[in-house]
């Protein structure tokens, strides 16, 4: 059902503008990046954490001309994004966060010439998560709709081939804080869907 939303909405914003002038777009992404790290208060024992690592996206969509503003671009894309696995460790347990997510997004995208650009995405995430440890009880697959927002530049090559430079986050729950002191931290707490922020450097061809 969080799936046919995310569609609804992209169709909804098509049907809008069915009378502009349309761009078809495709784009993919490399960069850092993933899921909010959690904090740890941990005395005494050997800890360790690593994330922001290799994160990727593919994206599509559609810009739309404004008849108000030449210079200004509307539309909407579909996205589909993964990061690498957060990685904590504290003695012998291990608790891995991996995820991934799907988004529909309305675009925003403002030309200063015919080589640079602006633009600013905000939509919502279908968001997924995978909780993985030792420790069987913690082992859980969570997903969620998060609202997601982005922000970017880009420099066109050529008349049809772009890249650019992007930063992106999906606002989630905190997740629990990892401690080897007294608290009243609950199961659910640990498998929240948490934030994930990503920076991308990409390229992008308009049809």
């Amino acid at each position: 059902m969080k799936k046919i939303y995310l569609a609804a909405f992209v169709f909804g914003v098509f049907s809008i503008s069915s009378s502009a002038e349309m761009m078809p777009y495709v784009g993919g992404n490399i960069g850092i990046g993933g899921i909010t790290s959690p904090d740890a208060d941990i005395d005494n024992m050997n800890y360790s954490q690593e994330s922001g690592k290799l994160a990727w996206s593919l994206n599509t969509g559609l810009l739309f001309n404004s008849e108000m503003n030449n210079k200004f671009q509307y539309g909407a894309e579909v996205s589909y994004s993964t990061y690498a696995t957060n990685e904590n460790r504290f003695e012998n347990l291990k608790f891995d966060y991996d995820g991934y997510n799907i988004a529909a997004l309305g675009v925003a995208k403002y030309n200063f010439n015919n080589k640079w650009s602006i633009f600013g995405k905000a939509g919502a995430a279908y968001t997924v998560q995978e909780l993985t440890s030792n420790v069987n009880v913690f082992n859980k697959k969570e997903s969620k709709v998060l609202p997601k927002i982005g922000l970017g530049a880009s420099y066109n090559i050529t008349d049809n081939f772009a890249i650019n430079a992007s930063f992106e986050h999906i606002f989630g729950d905190d997740l629990a804080e990892f401690t080897n002191k007294s608290n009243n931290h609950q199961l659910s707490d640990y498998t929240n869907v948490g934030s994930v922020s990503t920076m991308y450097i990409g390229m992008g061809y308009s049809f």
